[in-house]
């Protein structure tokens, strides 16, 4: 891996030639295997900062965009630490070999992990800035004021950053032994300007007028167009291959193959479709790809029966034996990202021989590493160039599009672009595991809890087959899965609690989804509450309210105030409607609420929700409006995943290959939406993107349960079933 010193980082991003840099140096953490694992603190960050000599403040975004638009949160902060405006930070996102290896864009962690030294970052070098003004002017920094863009006297002189960096270098490089600097973001008395701002997006000009450039977009003179023929399922050999009618395709240039990879390149799009329409591939599969042999992996119920399952997450003085007021088993089908772009990689050897990738991914580092495995090549002769997202979920973490393009552009010695099709997305790309839930409570006579027993099954997540070698892989599996273990522990109280689960190796090729397992988790725990508090005939906010025990006053305050924000709202006289409440802790940091309305409509046969109040706290809200478009993301996810969303697999393949048999909401599916956003200046914010999925579901499904006594036990959930 390569050691980035100062003086290489400047060289390569060309810092060197004026102005104020604040250079945060690396700790270095090299992982063999495995995604990439380097997290920033304050002794090791990811933020790099100039102050032009135009004046203009430039900074090296950190994060990869998708469209959670986490750079213009991180933007805030550095605005709030040098008085500017958000507008006028002047972002960047390097390629790798510009920067040393960050954290992938995962886990709604961004913020979490890089509002803290990107501030540090800045208020350095802002400092840094005061010295040298105070110098200039013959008076002590305590004397000079903050002023928008530079400094004051209280005479009313002023020096700007621009003034002050015009003439000579300033390198200000921040070590762990030096106090920190007065962090104004994170000074909950100090009046914020940027902070607690509803910014729009910095590249929202951009994105409506089409400017932003997709790894597909890339110009490039002299490339070729290819395409890998994909097997229909994972572990599928290559039996027979007949590609002898290929070359007369008009176009056509190379076939390659290499063991169980074919692929094709050709002068044009249209030429990869005919070279690929002639060659005919029989496949051989190594295990049954249906949906019976996933319900056989998953089968909770049969593991429970032959002893405990693999992995205990809680066992606090657990009783196998309880006159159980619950004990229902939910089940949450397998679902796919579903992305608006398909993806798409361009890879190409350059003059210096270095491998150039271009590509939209979420850990650009983890593609650099995976592609000089793949090609013997050493980390420093692979560079990738990220491009901007259209859609990520955890879905583009993998290097899937860029091995095709990088096989097939060394085999021609030719750049060569690789656009995935509508199909490949849905069957190369990995998607989130069904999982099957056993969950069993027991109470006392007052009716509060005193056992609780949660099993469950599902696939691997971050253990997939790309992550690590083989070899290893028996390894990896003495610890659990972080993945599958996410909001499996519930926030309510219990003398007596146990959850266990397992994760088995699926047909089909698995993956990071938004909110990994915690929301099948949080579905079948919130569901099986609401259930208790059905059959005891008490309301399931004041039923949930008291089995917190007086623990999580955050989570507490979500579910009171969605209550009373979704109370404004009258339920419209009907039969077959109702509303329905569930509420989440993910990652122990971040609280939501939400209330559901729907409408069990027996004319249209469908299922309608109507309105959706949220209530979510993340920390302190950097940027609510952004905060905001979170959650309607999350919510609509919450509805496919509720009603719509159903990855189908059979007869040895998968059948889900476009929106039009794999529907997800449409502008016409969305309800009405109450959001309100908890501002918590006090703590440091967190991320928003996989919040409020976790609650949306199980309220929809309590809701269905009072409209029509239904309860499901099994996502999505249809018309249909809530007949039986």
């Amino acid at each position: 891996m390569a050691i980035f010193t100062r003086r290489r980082f400047l060289l390569a991003t060309g810092w060197v030639a004026g102005g104020a840099t604040a250079v945060y140096l690396f700790r270095q953490r090299a992982a063999a295997v495995g995604p990439t694992i380097i997290f920033p603190n304050q002794d090791s960050a990811a933020a790099w900062l100039q102050i032009r000599p135009d004046g203009v403040c430039q900074m090296y975004f950190p994060r990869m965009e998708m469209g959670q638009n986490v750079n213009t949160g991180l933007a805030q902060v550095v605005a709030e630490e040098l008085n500017l405006q958000t507008e006028d930070i002047h972002g960047v996102t390097p390629n790798t070999s510009q920067v040393p290896p960050i954290a992938f864009t995962a886990g709604s962690l961004s913020m979490t992990l890089f509002s803290r030294p990107t501030a540090i970052a800045a208020a350095a070098l802002r400092e840094s800035l005061r010295v040298r003004a105070a110098t200039k002017l013959g008076l002590p920094p305590a004397a000079l004021l903050d002023d928008v863009g530079g400094f004051r006297t209280a005479g009313g002189d002023n020096l700007s950053y621009a003034d002050l960096v015009n003439d000579t270098n300033l390198m200000v490089e921040l070590n762990s032994d030096q106090p920190l600097p007065p962090l104004y973001t994170f000074d909950a008395k100090r009046n914020k300007r940027q902070i607690g701002r509803a910014v729009k997006p910095l590249d929202i000009r951009a994105m409506v007028t089409g400017g932003p450039v997709y790894a597909a977009d890339v110009p490039m003179t002299g490339v070729l167009f290819g395409r890998a023929i994909k097997p229909p399922v994972r572990n599928a050999a290559i039996a027979t291959l007949d590609a002898s009618s290929v070359a007369d395709v008009n176009g056509f240039i190379k076939l390659v193959r290499e063991d169980d990879f074919v692929g094709v390149v050709c002068k044009t799009p249209s030429a990869v479709d005919a070279a690929i329409a002639q060659i005919k591939v029989e496949w051989a599969l190594q295990q049954p790809i249906n949906q019976d042999e996933v319900d056989r992996l998953i089968d909770v119920d049969a593991e429970m029966a032959q002893g405990d399952l693999e992995q205990l997450l809680q066992d606090k003085a657990h009783r196998k034996t309880a006159d159980w007021a619950i004990d229902l088993r939910f089940d949450v089908q397998t679902q796919t990202h579903a992305m608006q772009e398909p993806r798409a990689a361009i890879a190409r050897l350059n003059e210096s021989q270095q491998l150039e990738i271009w590509t939209g991914t979420q850990d650009p580092w983890a593609i650099k590493r995976l592609a000089a495995l793949d090609t013997g090549m050493s980390e420093d002769a692979v560079v990738v160039y990220p491009m901007r997202m259209g859609g990520g979920f955890g879905g583009r973490e993998h290097y899937d599009v860029e091995l095709d393009a990088v096989r097939l552009a060394l085999a021609v010695q030719r750049p060569v672009k690789v656009q995935w099709t509508r199909q490949d997305e849905f069957t190369t790309s990995r998607s989130r595991p069904a999982s099957a839930h056993r969950l069993r409570i027991a109470t006392d006579a007052d009716g509060n809890l005193t056992d609780w027993w949660h099993a469950y099954i599902t696939g691997h997540v971050f253990l997939a087959r790309d992550r690590l070698p083989g070899w290893l892989m028996p390894v990896a599996r003495l610890e659990e899965d972080l993945g599958v273990v996410r909001g499996a522990i519930a926030p309510y109280g219990a003398n007596h609690q146990r959850v266990e689960c397992k994760d088995v190796d699926f047909p089909i090729d698995l993956g990071v989804w938004r909110s990994l397992t915690a929301a099948p988790a949080i579905f079948a725990i919130e569901s099986a509450m609401d259930e208790l508090a059905f059959q005891q005939g008490k309301d399931p906010v004041d039923f949930k309210l008291a089995q917190l025990q007086g623990q999580h006053p955050r989570l507490r305050n979500c579910l009171q105030r969605v209550r009373a924000n979704a109370e404004k709202y009258a339920l419209p006289a009907g039969p077959g409607i109702a509303r329905g409440y569930a509420c989440g802790i993910y990652e122990h940091r971040c609280f939501v609420a939400i209330s559901a309305d729907v409408h069990v409509d027996a004319e249209t046969q469908q299922i309608k929700v109507l309105r959706m109040c949220c209530v979510q706290d993340v920390g302190m809200a950097v940027n609510p409006g952004q905060l905001r478009a979170q959650v309607e993301s999350n919510l609509c996810w919450s509805i496919g995943m509720a009603l719509m969303e159903k990855f189908e697999i059979g007869d040895d393949q998968i059948k889900s290959t476009n929106f039009d048999n794999y529907p997800i909401p449409r502008m016409g599916d969305m309800p009405s939406i109450d959001i309100e956003i908890i501002d918590q200046p006090n703590i440091p914010p967190a991320g928003a993107g996989e919040v409020a999925i976790i609650a949306g579901p199980p309220a929809i499904a309590n809701a269905i349960r009072r409209a029509t006594s239904y309860r499901a036990l099994r996502l999505p959930i249809t018309y249909a079933d809530t007949m039986n």
